[in-house]
């Protein structure tokens, strides 16, 4: 997984006075591993309009069916029609 890297080099040394480490049960770059082909088509429509919502609500603009698919479209992608509208219409309203 392409962050583990960066993580490794971000951990933080022990140091005196600190709790002992907690046992994880597995690492989060193993539970995300999946290759982009095994993903099923609408998990990646769903996710497309996730990033997309994300990335207005961070530039402070409306989360809208053309601003979704335009950002889609800018990125690539190409989802089933009916995501946009659902996403939008899911958005309004909400704090997000």
């Amino acid at each position: 997984f392409w962050l583990k890297p960066i993580w490794r080099k971000l951990e933080r040394k022990p140091q005196a006075g600190d709790p002992p480490p907690k046992e994880e049960a597995c690492e989060a770059a193993e539970m995300a591993e999946v290759p982009a082909s095994e993903v099923p088509q609408a998990e990646k429509d769903e996710l497309f309009c996730a990033y997309a919502a994300m990335i207005l609500k961070d530039s402070e603009l409306d989360i809208t069916e053309d601003k979704l698919n335009t950002l889609i479209k800018a990125a690539g992608g190409s989802i089933d029609s009916f995501f946009p509208p659902l996403f939008a219409k899911m958005c309004q309203g909400k704090d997000i």
